[in-house]
């Protein structure tokens, strides 16, 4: 007999983790992922409630009866003797059995579609996997593109704080106009405020993150490191999950339908009866077999929808393949085009951060020499800033759309 899975769920907290360690405790606490599990184990119960079915029932049944006037024990039968046993508080006790001899092949099917059913509920449990660990992974990912770009931020931040105060000693010596040192103040409660929401956003993210593995909250998190290589295989459509998802229900349907049709084949029921029955204390044995047959012959068109809509059933299920497959085919492109997409993003992104980076510093150096203009310098500053952001996002977008690549291919995890 297998066990059963009695779960209990306690606050946990979780002050600081590795992304390994983040997708190990979702694995182990995730709500959803876990009731996935459950699911299975009922898939798993109900077929063995099916395949019990089969053997019918063994029942103890007794009663207690008064009568009004006195009664047999047993039924009279010929030859009928003198004194045969009466009273008016008859009791009973014996064994009932039931079966069913025959029900149009019912049941064995209703076996084979629940142990579709629990196939169908593994996959489920594996894809339900590959879901939570890209959900977690990606999540993750944001909350330390956030760190990042908020480190750059503050970096930025600072300097504007640092440009503040030589302007401001250059205004009170008369070399530059006030006028730069308002720009460079309001610039300064853009970056402060900008700071704030990269700052709340991550709070935000890490109470998702905290939600999505089934902790209480999250302190810190430690980085990734990025991996640049994309030699990643193409999968075969067929060896995926949702492509075989996909193939059981269709087994499913048809299975579903040859069982409607059953309908339409007569019953037969064997049933048996051993006892005694009792009475002014005397007792009686009795016991009996029988069979029945039971077979509808006309139901006004009840069965024939009922397998009707099985068979709509059954091509819905067949279009359904259909789509699966296709979906995949353009899942699959799309995922290898977004890491190469991810990985030009980044590849730019340096380039352009290069650049900006002697740009920024020629304009810092034109405004010591009082040729640049206060606008040219934040300018360069900002693009600095919104470059470097840019930056941090694609190295951390480059990862994300890896994981989201072996998502699709379910590679997502080996350690099953």
């Amino acid at each position: 007999m297998k066990k059963l899975i009695l779960l209990t769920l306690t606050a946990v907290s979780v002050y600081a983790m590795t992304l390994d360690e983040a997708v190990e405790t979702g694995l182990k606490n995730s709500p959803d992922f876990l009731m996935q599990k459950n699911r299975a184990l009922l898939a798993k119960e109900a077929t063995k409630l099916k395949k019990a079915s089969n053997y019918g029932k063994i029942a103890l049944t007794a009663s207690l009866t008064r009568y009004n006037i006195p009664r047999t024990l047993t039924p009279i039968v010929p030859p009928i003797e003198p004194g045969v046993i009466t009273s008016k508080d008859i009791g009973s006790l014996g064994l009932a059995y039931n079966v069913n001899l025959f029900n149009g092949f019912a049941t064995s099917r209703e076996i084979e579609v629940s142990k579709l059913s629990e196939d169908i509920s593994e996959i489920f449990i594996n894809l339900s996997r590959e879901q939570l660990i890209y959900n977690i992974r990606s999540i993750y990912l944001k909350i330390l593109s956030l760190k990042a770009q908020k480190k750059a931020a503050d970096s930025y931040l600072k300097a504007l704080d640092k440009l503040h105060h030589i302007v401001a000693v250059s205004v009170k010596i008369g070399k530059k106009a006030k006028v730069d040192l308002l720009k460079v103040k309001a610039d300064q409660e853009s970056a402060k405020a900008y700071v704030k929401e990269l700052q709340s956003n991550t709070l935000i993210l890490k109470s998702t993150l905290a939600s999505v593995i089934g902790v209480d909250s999250i302190d810190k998190i430690e980085d990734v490191k990025i991996s640049l290589d994309r030699s990643l295989n193409k999968e075969d459509i067929k060896s995926l999950s949702r492509y075989k998802l996909s193939l059981l229900k269709e087994r499913k349907s048809d299975k579903l339908l040859k069982n409607a049709k059953s309908s339409y084949y007569p019953k037969l029921d064997a049933n048996g009866y051993y006892g005694n029955n009792y009475g002014d204390g005397e007792d009686d044995n009795i016991w009996q077999i029988g069979v029945g047959l039971n077979w509808v012959l006309f139901d006004f068109g009840s069965r024939s929808s009922l397998v009707q809509k099985a068979k709509i059933e059954k091509l819905q299920s067949s279009l359904e393949t259909r789509k699966t497959k296709l979906t995949l085919h353009k899942e699959l492109n799309e995922a290898k085009n977004r890491v190469d997409i991810a990985l030009n993003n980044l590849q730019s992104a340096k380039a352009e951060l290069k650049l900006v980076s002697e740009t920024l510093k020629i304009e810092e150096e034109r405004y010591k020499q009082g040729v640049g203009t206060i606008y040219d310098l934040l300018f360069a500053k900002s693009r600095y800033n919104n470059t470097q952001a840019k930056e941090i996002t694609a190295k951390y977008g480059l990862q994300s759309a890896i994981y989201y690549y072996k998502y699709i291919t379910e590679n997502g995890d080996t350690n099953q």
